[in-house]
């Protein structure tokens, strides 16, 4: 009899990015072991499972360390193929592919500006993550309820952390997103997320998560350079 694969994930609880790489493993019905690491104070494991960046998420499928978020889920659409996250045809997995790079590189990272920025750049970040949120909205299909139609994909997996974090991008930002009348496909996406099991068991709750990043905002701020 064949053993059981040994999957870990090493990640910190309040990452976006973690959040994707748990989302993909329990939508493909993979038991894995979550492994919470502190960035303060890395541990062997981590250093040796990710020697160039250092970060989590890192998955360990039997032994074998593979990093960076998207890399990860596609690693795990490989591994483990059944239910696809990606769609049958090449347009519509170029697709999937491209939002889910532009939420990584764009929008993940324009939101996490409004924790980590001050003055003209936090300004700049606070105007560009409501015209992004607009963008993804537009991109999402008509029909839904996920971002490319009837099928959960590589984008929504890799969108799930808005979930938690739409709150505390709209309060270290000083911003609201648009409402359900501008936003009709964004918020009927929230909705069909919020009620999916393997979504909510894969973030952090929102009240926690805007403690934490308030917290570290405020660490930041304090060690800023005089007048900054």
């Amino acid at each position: 009899m064949e053993s059981p694969d040994e999957v870990k994930l090493l990640l910190i609880r309040p990452s976006p990015f973690a959040m994707s790489c748990a989302l993909a493993l329990r939508e493909k019905g993979v038991q894995f072991q979550e492994v919470e690491e502190n960035l303060r104070n890395k541990s062997e494991l981590l250093l040796r499972s990710n020697p160039v960046y250092k970060q989590v998420p890192v998955l360990l499928h039997n032994g074998k360390a593979v990093s960076q978020s998207l890399v990860i889920c596609e690693y795990i659409e490989e591994a483990w193929p059944t239910p696809p996250l990606l769609p049958d045809s090449p347009y519509h997995k170029a697709l999937a592919r491209f939002w889910a790079d532009y939420i990584n590189k764009k929008f993940i990272e324009t939101g996490l500006k409004l924790m980590r920025k001050f003055g003209e750049e936090h300004e700049t970040a606070r105007k560009e993550i409501v015209e992004q949120f607009v963008t993804l909205d537009r991109a999402m299909s008509a029909e839904g309820p996920f971002f490319l139609g009837e099928k959960m994909s590589l984008a929504d997996v890799a969108l799930v952390s808005l979930l938690p974090w739409m709150t505390s991008f709209e309060v270290l930002g000083d911003l609201k997103f648009p409402d359900s009348q501008e936003c009709g496909r964004m918020h009927r996406w929230l909705a069909t997320m919020r009620a999916n099991s393997n979504a909510v068991a894969s973030i952090l709750d929102s009240d926690s998560l805007l403690e934490d990043t308030t917290n570290l905002r405020r660490r930041i701020s304090e060690n800023l350079p005089h007048g900054k």
